[in-house]
């Protein structure tokens, strides 16, 4: 049971691969909530979509390999490149000639390169702890060979092919354990533990092969200086996935507002949903008729 039925559902392709859509409200302008990666589905905006679709019209899509989305049989198939071919791909099959776009993490990468290279189609774009390299990772996120086999996996020596093909749902509950530093967040832990059962421990490693284009900090630095629309960036000051330090760095570039969540980890829209949907429609509204700065 939802708190809010689809009004429309669909599916783009993209290179043989099905993206799917759901669409929610009339509204407008058109919101497009971006996925941070694989690892979850759709349903990780469900505490935003009832309560935007109530102002504007809200589209949401599965990432390759998880919820109603195709299954790829390539790390090609989930390039940025590709996944973000979908989304623009997504956008025209609902008549969107404009949009709003919010994403975490990878999903915030994508929704500031998209401003970049399409401004005439983006109002506004916000980017909740963005996954653009705009400096070093967390130590503990490099710390650890990938590849390697041990004898024993602990910590974030979980992250680590061989103990995701042994015990997906242990690296799992470990991954968004510390994803949710905030306390009494077992329901959110729970929900992501469950959506990343659709993906496995196969898509992730296949989407560890695949080009990632904010690869370097200049890369970053130059999709973000290329944004011209108005720009919201929320960090979470425990984030354990994304450095803290690269929403303001991102904020700064584009000449955004930055939010700054004390206490927030990685995935605030599910552990401070009111905040963050505060946040969100504000600057929806502020932006929906906004023209893109020259």
């Amino acid at each position: 049971m939802r708190a809010l039925e689809a009004t429309t559902t669909g599916s783009v392709d993209v290179d043989g691969l099905a993206v799917h859509y759901e669409v929610y409200g009339d509204g407008s302008p058109t919101v497009y909530l971006l996925m941070p990666d694989v690892i979850v589905h759709s349903r990780a905006w469900k505490a935003q979509i009832p309560f935007l679709a109530r102002h504007f019209r809200v589209v949401v899509s599965d990432p390759p390999g998880n919820g109603r989305s195709g299954v790829p049989t390539s790390p090609r198939q989930m390039d940025d490149s590709a996944q973000i071919a979908g989304q623009w791909a997504v956008l025209d099959a609902i008549g969107a000639d404009q949009a709003v776009l919010v994403g975490v993490c990878t999903g915030a990468g994508h929704s500031l390169i998209m401003a970049g290279e399409r401004p005439e189609r983006v109002l506004g774009a916000c980017a909740i702890n963005p996954g653009l390299r705009l400096t070093e990772p967390l130590p503990h996120r490099v710390e650890f060979d990938f590849d390697e086999i041990r004898d024993s996996y602990d910590g974030w020596r979980k992250q680590n092919r061989h103990y995701w093909k042994q015990d997906w749902r242990g690296w799992s509950e470990f991954f968004f354990g510390e994803m949710f530093p905030e306390p009494h967040s077992t329901k959110q832990v729970e929900d992501c533990v469950e959506w990343s059962m659709g993906a496995g421990a196969d898509m992730l490693i296949l989407e560890y092969g695949s080009t990632y284009r904010a690869r370097d900090v200049p890369t970053s630095r130059a999709i973000c200086e290329a944004v011209r629309c108005p720009v919201l960036v929320i960090t979470g000051s425990l984030d354990m996935c994304q450095n803290p330090l690269r929403g303001p760095i991102a904020a700064e570039l584009t000449g955004g507002e930055l939010v700054v969540i004390e206490g927030g980890g990685h995935l605030p829209q599910a552990r401070d949903p009111v905040r963050v949907n505060l946040l969100l429609r504000d600057f929806v509204r502020r932006v929906g008729g906004a023209a893109v700065r020259s």
